[in-house]
């Protein structure tokens, strides 16, 4: 995101930058694959974490052809897993807390195992972290993927 993006992109505004229609972007809405905020005079508005979100759904639904439920199925399995990651993150904090930052060394003394390379997902997060909780709207509001900012950065 660049300092002269809008904090907030009203339905037009995220329709034009993420190449989508209104009509699309609705029905986002009514399926529950986003929530925005309730801007001027009942208007949706959406604030930058949610527009990483539409970006994730955009992507999915037309650009790799998931139908709406299977795009739904896909984030809600990247929250679950983001979940997972930060819950072992805490895990590592604690074990290294209460054993001591040298634990690894006397568990593997040879030298920690180290994962294959095409396991990584540590990129794909779009998800709030916890110092952000204002832009992580009602219902979830989190997905995994790094979307380009929008005006349309890429990956």
């Amino acid at each position: 995101m660049t300092p002269t993006e809008p904090e907030t992109y009203t339905l037009e505004q995220a329709g034009e930058t993420l190449g989508v229609s209104a009509d699309d972007i609705r029905s986002y809405i009514d399926e529950g694959l986003v929530v925005p905020r309730e801007g001027p005079a009942g208007a949706p508005v959406f604030t930058r974490v949610q527009m990483r979100r539409l970006w994730s759904v955009v992507t999915l639904h037309r650009d790799l052809g998931i139908n709406l439920p299977g795009v739904a199925a896909v984030l809600r399995l990247r929250e679950q897993f983001e979940q997972v990651r930060r819950d072992l993150e805490t895990l590592v904090e604690i074990v290294e807390r209460e054993l001591g930052p040298d634990v690894w060394d006397r568990l593997w003394p040879e030298g920690r195992p180290r994962p294959a390379d095409n396991i990584s997902v540590g990129e794909f997060s779009d998800l709030p972290g916890p110092s952000s909780p204002d832009d992580a709207s009602p219902g979830g509001e989190a997905a995994g993927g790094n979307p380009p900012a929008p005006g349309g950065t890429t990956l």
